[in-house]
């Protein structure tokens, strides 16, 4: 497993298989989205898992964990869904929670 900075200065996992544990894998904050959202994201090799915590157009604050394929395919868990509180062992597990708790994007 490496960890380096992509052509967009976004740092990145290379080598990163199923079974690749979750926890030596680390989140790197996104800047600045919005003065209410607060954004992490890991990019691997395996995709991207991304998790917003935001004030909904409803009044309310969601946390919401997305996962995008390397074929471009996205999942999106909504409704206080953090990957990085569920409990997962490896990288494989993290992408099937977000498959299966998706609720809002399924494969699109």
């Amino acid at each position: 497993m490496e960890k380096y900075l992509n052509d967009h200065n976004k740092e990145c996992y290379r080598g990163i298989t199923e079974a690749t544990p979750f926890a030596d894998l680390e989140f790197h904050d996104v800047p600045d989205l919005l003065d209410d959202h607060d954004q992490v994201a890991l990019h691997t090799n395996m995709g991207s898992l991304t998790v917003v915590n935001r004030m909904t157009g409803f009044g309310y604050r969601d946390t919401e964990t997305g996962y995008r394929a390397p074929d471009g395919k996205f999942w999106l868990a909504a409704g206080h869904q953090d990957v990085r509180q569920s409990g997962v062992a490896t990288m494989q597990d993290a992408i099937d929670w977000v498959k299966r708790h998706a609720n809002t994007c399924v494969g699109v």
